[in-house]
Formats: C-alpha cells, structure tokens, sequence
C-alpha cells in the first residue's frame, strides 16, 4: 500500500523513466520495420488506458503519496521527459481529489 510523499516521488520516478526505456525500444522497432505500424498504434492505445487506469486509481492513494507522485510527475515534465497532455490530466485528477478530501475534512 502506497505510504508516504517520498514514496509517492520515488515511484513517480520510476514509472517515467520506465516509461522512456519502452519509448525507446517502441522507437527502435518501428524504426526497423520488423512490425506493422498497426501493432505500434496497439500498443499506444494499450498505454493510453493503461494511464486512464492510473487516474481512476488515484481516489485510493494516500494523500502524502498522492501529492508526492505529483511532484515526481512535474519534475520529470520539467525536464521534457512527460508529456504535457498527461501532466495536465493527471494533475486535473490528482488536484480534484485533494480538494475534494480537504473538502470532506472541513
């Protein structure tokens, strides 16, 4: 169960730079030609609702963990290393949520 803020950036981190390694062999293959660009396209959709799945998943997460894998998110952004559509959705969610929990509280 995720714990803490320092959790929350450590695995923030690990997912991007995740992330960059499959870019890199996706760009790697699509370059060489050995599979159709369908199975590419696949797979990007495959990663857009694996992100989809990550947002609904944020109700759950601990509020230290929560904020601190919104900083790990906007860091690697910072450095050109997230999207910015992504950025933005997942700190719509993300913000949405604490607001609404800091809401509940008062």
């Amino acid at each position: 169960m995720p714990s803490g803020f320092e959790e929350g950036l450590k695995q923030a981190l690990v997912e991007v730079i995740g992330g960059i390694i499959i870019s890199v062999f996706l760009m790697a293959i699509r370059n060489s030609g050995l599979v159709p660009p369908s199975y590419i396209s696949l797979f990007d959709l495959v990663n857009l609702v694996g992100s989809i799945l990550l947002v609904i998943g944020m109700e759950y997460w601990g509020t230290g963990y929560l904020v601190g894998w919104l900083a790990g998110i906007w860091i690697m952004h910072y450095s050109g290393l997230v999207e910015a559509w992504l950025v933005i959705l997942y700190f719509v969610v993300g913000l949405t949520i604490l607001v609404a929990r800091f809401l509940k509280k008062g």
